[in-house]
């Protein structure tokens, strides 16, 4: 790429990570988000500062292999400035798989959880066969991440937000998914079902170089079934997952 053809490249960006916020993530009182004011413009210094304190789960973020696995990668756990999995996976392709009926729960009690409707296995099959009815030559070969959108995190802000249960991915359809060669799964959701065995099927593959990435938005701006995904961890040594920054490139098929 050209110099000049930077902006061209920069239009073609989408931002798809949530912005962070106080309270974003009241799961718990030790995981919620917080943001304080260590020192004021009235300090000796004259200079503002402000605390961040978060679980490393808030927001959009990267699961590793040791979220579920005690033996699993943890982030820049390596000596140097490298990790397992970036700066390799940092601009990939991705399949892009639109799920828009698929809904959350109505609100629930307090203290009560369910998970939304299910994105299922054969549902995931379908669209591969249509998409290589539509694409016979495509190199499958060279995508190495599936991004899932049902439109949930685009209602992030809203007061009911977290009376709700996220759609989700089945287990056996990550299986699948894995079964294909792929790397990553990411997702305008959260990849957790019933005991965790979707987390469990990506995060314990035997290659153990497999991660998800959770908690996407703006993902309907996104018209191709190709995407590149620029993604891009918080560098924190010996996590087991990271907050990110994302960007979608929409992409056509030849």
């Amino acid at each position: 790429m050209k110099w000049h053809d930077l902006e061209r490249f920069s239009r073609g960006l989408i931002d798809v990570s949530l912005p962070i916020r106080s309270g974003m993530f009241p799961i718990s009182a030790a995981s919620n988000v917080r943001l304080r004011t260590i020192q004021g413009y009235e300090s000796e210094t004259g200079m503002f500062e402000t605390q961040l304190r978060m679980s490393c789960h808030a927001g959009t973020h990267i699961d590793y292999p040791a979220h579920v696995n005690p033996d699993g990668a943890r982030a820049f756990s390596e000596s140097g400035f490298r990790d397992l999995l970036f700066p390799h996976s940092t601009l990939t392709l991705a399949y892009f798989l639109p799920f828009d009926d698929k809904q959350p729960t109505d609100p629930l009690p307090e203290g009560e959880w369910a998970w939304g409707d299910r994105i299922e296995e054969e549902e995931v099959r379908a669209w591969f066969d249509h998409f290589d009815a539509a694409h016979p030559e495509f190199p499958h070969e060279r995508v190495e991440g599936a991004l899932f959108r049902t439109g949930w995190h685009d209602h992030w802000f809203e007061a009911e937000f977290w009376q709700r249960g996220d759609p989700t991915l089945t287990s056996e359809a990550a299986a699948y998914l894995m079964e294909r060669g792929l790397r990553y799964l990411a997702s305008d959701f959260t990849f957790t079902f019933e005991g965790d065995a979707t987390h469990d099927v990506v995060l314990t593959h035997p290659e153990g170089n497999r991660f998800l990435v959770e908690n996407l938005c703006n993902l309907g701006q996104i018209d191709s079934d190709v995407v590149g995904l620029f993604i891009a961890p918080l560098k924190v040594e010996s996590c087991e997952a990271l907050p990110a920054r994302v960007y979608a490139i929409p992409l056509g098929v030849a």
